[in-house]
C-alpha cells in the first residue's frame, strides 16, 4: 500500500526480495485520508496460485532475512491471520503481546477486541478474497482499514496472532491518517536480530489462556505519561478501547485480583534499592514503571501459559520492558544512559509480581487440599492477601510534601502513617466503636455516588481547566503542582492546568473575587457545583447522556475544575464534569468552609456528614501528597486536613465504591 508522498518504495521492494511484490497506490491520493481506500485494492491482488497473501504499508522496514521469516512463520500458523507488528502504546494489543512476551511465548493470541494491526498482515488467500469482498461494500471516504479488518476475522473465525518478535518496525516519519496524536509508533517486541523462526513451530494457544482468578472483565495494564493506569474492556457500555480515563493501579489494582498495598509494599522495596544509582529519573515515575512490571508479572503467572517456546524467548520479555520504558515515560523521566538500568528495574519487578502470584497460588492450592477454601471466583477490586509482608500503612514512603511534588522517596519514614500515631486508639474494633453512625452513613452515600461516577461509560474527554490552589493548610505550591498535574494528565489534550492567581475566571454571575479568583458561593442554589449542574437536575446516570442545558452550554464548553495544590486527580471522577460547569474538589470545599470558620482544623465526621448533605462532590482527587501508596487516601473524601478518625472513614468508603463499582461494571 503506497502514498505518492511517501516517496520512492523500491528500497523496501528489495527488503521483501525474493517475494512476488506489486506496488498499490492509493487511487485518490489528493483526496482526504483514507488507508482504506487503498487496502481496498491491495487485498484484491492477490496473486494466481499464491497459497498467502502479505499486504505492506509503505513506512515499515522489514527485518533482515524477511521473505524466509514469513515463509516459515506462515508454515507455522496457515490458518490464522498472522501480524506482523503491533503498536507499542495501542490500548489492548500491546499489553497482550506483553503478556505473552513476558510468559516466553513464540507468538502472541491477540483476540477481536482491538483492531488489527494492519501495518503488516498476512491472511490464507482465499480469506484475503473474502477481505476484499468485505472491504468493497465499505465507503472510500471510511478511514481505517484496522477496524474493519478485525470485524472481519470476528465474523470469519480468523484467529489473530502476532509474531514474537516483530518482524517489521515502523518508521518514523509523519502519520499520512491523522495518528499522529498517538506519538511515536513503534514494534512492541523488536527483532534486534534475534528471531528464532524454530519457535514458531512448537505448539502454542490461538487466544490468550485461562487465567485463575478470573477477572470480571478483560484488563489490560497501560503505562502511558509516567502513570500505569488499568484498562477494563466494556465494549457493551459503548466505552471506546481509546480513551483518557485509565483506572488508577493504587486504587483499582483490585481489578486483577492484587491488592494494591502488596504491590507498593514489593515496588518501594525495590525502588529504595535503585534510586540511589538512578540519579535524575523521578522517584513516582520509578514506582509507576515498577506497578506496571509487577502487575504484568502477576497476571502472566496466574494465566495458563504453557513452557516457554525456547531459550531466546527471555530477550522478548526484555524487549516488551523496553518499549514500555520508551513509551510509557515521559522523556525527563528517562533520562540518556539510564534505559538499561530502567529496564532492568522493570524486570525485577515482573519477576516479583510473578513470584508473589505463584506464592498466592501454591497458598491457595494447598487450603483447597485441606478443605478450607472456596472455590475461586472472579478477581474483585477490594484487598487481597497481604502474606506475611509488613503492612505499607505503617510506612510512608514519600518524601516530605515539597510544594507539588508527589514523588516517592522509598528511603523516607514518617511515623505520621503509623496506626498507632495517628489517632488515639490503635485497635481497630476500638476504632471502629468510635465512629460516627451518620457520618458512616454519609460515607456509604458518598461512595456509591461516586462508584456510579467512576464506572460511566468513558467517552471524548470533556475540555477542562484545572484552577490550582496553594493550600494554606501543608504549604503545597500551586505553582509548583501545576506542572506535575499539565505533565501526567493532558487527558488528550483536552485538559489546561493554571494557578489560581494567574487566571481570571469568572464566574456564572460574572463575578471575580481581587485575586482573580472566582468567587464561587458554595451551596448556593444557582451555583453550578460537583453536585449537578446548578439548575437542580443531577448528573446523567452511569453511561447516560450528557444533560441538556437551558444556558446555551454545549458538550464542547469548557469545565471548570478547582483543586488544592497538595491533591493529585483521580480522571475516571472526570467523567462526572457537566461541560461548561463550575466543580470543585472535597478538600478545597473543606478548606473553605475551615476558613470561614476561623481557620480551625475541621472534624472528620461533622465535614461528612454536611458533605453528603450540601455538595455532592465529584471524585476528582485520587491521593493527596504525602500520602503513601496502596491504601485509600482521606483526600478521596477531602478529609487530608481534618481531625478525627479520617483514615477509617477513607478505608470504609473505598471498600464500599470498590464493592458498587463491581456491581455496575
Amino acid at each position: 500500500m503506497h502514498h505518492p508522498a511517501r516517496g520512492d518504495v523500491s528500497g523496501l521492494v528489495r527488503a521483501c526480495a525474493p517475494l512476488d511484490v506489486r506496488v498499490v497506490e492509493d487511487p485518490d491520493p489528493d483526496g482526504p485520508p483514507s488507508p482504506l481506500r487503498t487496502a481496498k485494492r491491495a487485498w484484491a491482488a492477490v496473486a494466481p496460485g499464491a497459497t498467502h497473501h502479505l499486504v505492506l504499508q509503505d513506512d515499515v522496514t522489514p527485518v533482515a532475512g524477511f521473505a524466509e521469516l514469513v515463509r516459515r512463520a506462515v508454515r507455522a500458523r496457515p490458518r490464522h491471520a498472522v501480524a506482523l507488528y503491533s503498536n507499542w502504546n495501542s490500548p489492548r494489543n500491546a499489553y497482550l503481546v506483553r503478556t505473552a512476551a513476558a510468559a516466553g511465548q513464540a507468538w502472541a493470541p491477540l483476540g477481536h477486541d482491538e483492531w488489527v494491526p494492519t501495518l503488516g498482515l498476512v491472511l490464507p488467500a482465499d480469506g484475503a478474497r473474502r477481505l476484499a469482498a468485505h472491504l468493497a461494500t465499505l465507503p472510500d471516504d471510511a478511514r481505517d482499514d484496522d477496524e474493519a479488518v478485525v470485524t472481519f476475522c470476528a465474523r470469519e473465525r480468523y484467529p489473530v496472532v502476532a509474531t514474537l518478535p516483530h518482524l517489521l518496525e515502523h518508521g518514523d516519519g509523519a502519520s499520512l491518517a491523522g495518528n499522529d496524536a498517538h506519538g511515536a509508533r513503534h514494534a512492541t517486541v523488536p527483532a534486534d536480530d534475534v528471531v528464532d523462526p524454530d519457535a514458531w513451530d512448537r505448539p502454542g494457544p490461538e487466544r490468550t489462556p485461562a487465567r485463575v482468578p478470573a477477572t470480571l472483565r478483560p484488563v489490560a495494564v497501560t503505562l502511558e505519561r509516567s502513570r500505569c493506569t488499568l484498562r477494563v474492556l466494556r465494549p457493551a457500555a459503548g466505552e471506546p478501547l481509546e480513551h483518557p480515563f485509565g483506572w488508577a493501579w493504587d486504587a483499582w489494582a483490585g481489578w486483577l485480583g492484587v491488592d494494591p498495598a502488596v504491590v507498593a509494599h514489593d515496588v518501594a522495596a525495590l525502588a529504595a534499592g535503585v534510586c540511589p544509582r538512578l540519579g535524575g529519573v523521578a522517584p513516582a515515575a520509578l514506582v509507576e514503571l515498577g506497578a506496571a512490571c509487577w502487575l504484568l508479572g502477576s497476571d502472566v503467572a496466574r494465566t495458563a501459559w504453557p513452557p516457554p517456546a525456547g531459550p531466546g524467548t527471555t530477550a522478548h520479555r526484555a524487549a516488551a520492558v523496553r518499549t514500555w520504558v520508551l513509551s510509557g515515560l515521559l522523556s525527563a523521566d528517562r533520562r540518556e544512559g539510564r534505559v538499561d538500568e530502567l529496564v532492568a528495574f522493570g524486570l525485577d519487578a515482573l519477576a516479583a509480581g510473578a513470584a508473589w502470584a505463584t506464592t498466592a497460588s501454591d497458598a491457595t492450592a494447598r487450603d483447597a487440599t485441606a478443605g478450607g477454601a472456596p472455590p475461586a471466583g472472579p478477581a474483585q477490586p477490594g484487598p487481597g492477601a497481604r502474606g506475611d509482608r509488613p503492612d505499607p500503612a505503617a510506612r510512608d514512603d514519600r518524601r516530605a510534601p515539597t510544594a507539588g511534588d508527589d514523588r516517592l522517596d522509598p528511603t523516607a519514614g514518617d511515623d505520621r502513617l503509623d496506626p498507632a500515631a495517628r489517632d488515639d486508639s490503635s485497635d481497630p474494633a476500638a476504632r471502629g466503636d468510635r465512629l460516627d453512625p451518620a457520618a458512616l452513613d454519609a460515607v456509604r452515600v458518598l461512595a456509591e455516588r461516586d462508584a456510579a461516577v467512576v464506572c460511566r461509560a468513558a467517552g471524548p474527554a470533556v475540555p477542562v481547566r484545572v484552577v490550582v490552589h496553594d493550600c494554606a493548610s501543608c504549604g503545597a505550591q500551586a505553582a509548583d503542582a501545576v506542572a506535575d498535574l499539565a505533565a501526567h494528565g493532558d487527558r488528550d489534550g483536552a485538559a489546561e492546568h493554571l494557578v489560581a492567581d494567574e487566571q481570571d475566571v469568572v464566574d456564572e454571575h460574572g463575578v471575580v473575587d481581587e485575586h482573580g479568583k472566582a468567587a464561587t458561593v458554595f451551596g448556593a442554589d444557582d451555583t453550578v457545583s460537583s453536585a449537578g449542574d446548578g439548575t437542580g437536575r443531577p448528573h446523567p446516570a452511569p453511561g447516560g447522556p450528557d444533560p441538556v442545558h437551558g444556558d446555551g452550554r454545549t458538550a464542547a464548553a469548557r469545565a471548570t475544575v478547582e483543586v488544592l495544590a497538595c491533591e493529585r486527580l483521580e480522571v475516571r471522577g472526570f467523567l462526572g464534569l457537566v461541560p461548561g460547569g463550575r466543580h470543585v474538589s472535597r478538600g478545597l470545599w473543606a478548606a473553605r468552609r475551615a476558613s470561614a470558620a476561623g481557620g480551625e482544623r475541621l472534624d472528620a465526621a461533622d465535614l461528612l456528614v454536611a458533605l453528603a448533605d450540601e455538595a455532592a462532590g465529584l471524585p476528582v482527587v485520587a491521593r493527596a501528597v504525602g500520602e503513601p501508596l496502596g491504601r485509600p487516601s482521606r483526600a478521596l473524601l477531602g478529609l487530608q486536613h481534618t481531625t478525627g478518625a479520617a483514615h477509617e472513614y477513607a478505608d470504609r468508603y473505598a471498600a464500599a465504591r470498590s464493592a458498587r463499582a463491581a456491581e455496575l461494571l
